[in-house]
């Protein structure tokens, strides 16, 4: 077969793809490069990094298991089942060489790469390709292919993915977004703690506490000082023969935006203390917690946060944190859960008037008890309608029936409404002169806290 020159050259030119895993691949090479972005690898860093691969390889070829540096030959498991690391005959510098080595032109498939168009290569399979499909469909080509065509750009791509991903718990795991400038980002600081890992560790224990795939995700988010474009991605997988796995999970761009906020603007990092103490569980902590429902739960941060305020108004008087932590929900509601302008508006005008009635009567705490369920809520609510009828025909009814739609009647919109009612009402009680109650000395000091907003030392 005969190729140009330039189809040649092109064999070391990285191009972004939409495959996830080749994507993550990608940038990781160009942080071994020591380039912003993968399409700015030229072909002599590319032909480097690979070299660099094909050295680390060989590091471990030799490594008794549970050694320091065993840890990459551990995640050649997950990756790439059946590979050469994996046979004591082939388990040596000329092995993996040719394992990792470009095929000649004349030995090129006359096809195109499946990810990009250019040509490809050679046919791969699962041993370079860790592939997402269902196990009915795995290790299974169109007729007359003996596998999927890739170019070398593409497939390096996926052998760089221990550059990318964190081993532990029997998968691999990345962060991924569409936000290029965020993933260049996120791929050099897990280039950077990978290839300690990679020289250092003997195992493949997970490490960094609970949710540590979501806790990562968390702060790569409150490190960027930029304005996210996109969503932000956890990718989990595993191509071990004995039990593939891959797992996506979603942080949509306006919560992961608004993540991002609450370490930049001083009035909402004030807050996301107390919020993040709202998550927290008898075993995990609040900052894990939070993180974890971000990716999970996200509906169930604010409830949190007011069930928090709730618990510490129990004794009828307003928590020192409800000015700090009432306006981080509010924006919560609106910016990530998306509550309409016009609902904030009719769920004010109806705190208003239970302020003033709280204030004439003093007993906020029945309120307080009142707002635990939704039918008591609806009892306290009709009973105050009716006194206020009675008293002040003349100022107008004290829920009308758009306003108690909005509190009840809209799924869980609803929901969402009356977490702001609560916070609204005890920032209405401020507003008429009711002062917080000394700090009670919660427990705000999360260890997380001091790894979270400490600026990334591989930027400097």
């Amino acid at each position: 077969m005969s190729t140009s020159v330039s189809e040649t050259d092109l064999q070391s030119q990285l191009v972004l793809t939409p495959h996830p895993l080749q994507r993550l691949g990608a940038h990781a090479i160009a942080a071994l490069a020591g380039a912003a972005h993968p399409e700015q690898v030229t072909g002599g860093q590319f032909d480097v990094v690979v070299a660099r691969m094909i050295s680390d390889l060989a590091a471990t070829s030799t490594v008794a298991k549970g050694d320091p540096g065993w840890y990459l030959l551990g995640v050649s498991y997950l990756v790439w089942p059946n590979c050469a690391l994996h046979y004591a005959s082939k388990r040596t510098v000329e092995g993996i060489t040719a394992w990792r080595s470009m095929p000649p032109p004349d030995r090129w498939p006359g096809v195109p790469c499946m990810l990009c168009g250019r040509a490809a290569v050679a046919w791969y399979g699962k041993g370079d390709i860790p592939l997402g499909a269902s196990v009915e469909h795995r290790n299974t080509t169109a007729p007359g292919h003996q596998g999927t065509p890739l170019c070398w750009p593409c497939v390096s791509s996926f052998h760089a993915l221990p550059y990318a991903c964190a081993a532990g718990g029997g998968v691999l795991a990345g962060l991924h977004s569409w936000d290029e400038r965020f993933m260049a980002r996120a791929a050099r600081t897990a280039m950077v703690h990978n290839r300690q890992a990679m020289l250092t560790r003997g195992d493949l224990k997970r490490g960094g506490g609970a949710f540590a795939v979501e806790f990562t995700a968390l702060q790569a988010l409150r490190w960027w000082d930029k304005r996210l474009t996109d969503g932000v991605q956890t990718v989990q997988f595993s191509n071990n023969n004995q039990d593939q796995r891959f797992q996506v999970e979603d942080l949509d761009q306006p919560l992961a935006e608004w993540l991002r906020s609450t370490v930049r603007d001083q009035e909402r990092r004030a807050g996301f203390r107390y919020l993040a103490a709202a998550q927290a569980t008898a075993k995990v902590r609040g900052l894990r917690m939070l993180a974890w429902r971000a990716f999970h739960q996200p509906h169930q941060i604010p409830t949190r946060g007011v069930q928090w305020l709730r618990d510490h108004s129990a004794d009828g008087a307003i928590p020192a944190a409800a000015p700090l932590l009432a306006p981080l929900i509010r924006s919560y509601l609106t910016e990530v859960l998306h509550v309409l302008d016009k609902d904030v508006g009719h769920v004010t005008t109806v705190a208003g008037r239970i302020a003033e009635v709280i204030t004439e009567s003093g007993h906020l705490k029945r309120f307080v008890v009142a707002t635990r369920q939704p039918r008591d809520l609806k009892s306290w609510l009709k009973k105050e309608a009716t006194d206020w009828t009675r008293t002040r025909s003349g100022e107008g009814p004290f829920i009308d029936t758009v306003q108690w739609r909005v509190l009840f009647d809209m799924g869980n919109t609803s929901w969402s409404a009356r977490d702001l009612l609560y916070i609204a009402v005890l920032e209405q009680l401020c507003a008429r002169g009711w002062n917080p109650k000394p700090d009670d000395d919660t427990v705000l000091d999360d260890l997380d806290f001091a790894t979270l907003d400490i600026e990334d030392a591989t930027e400097n």
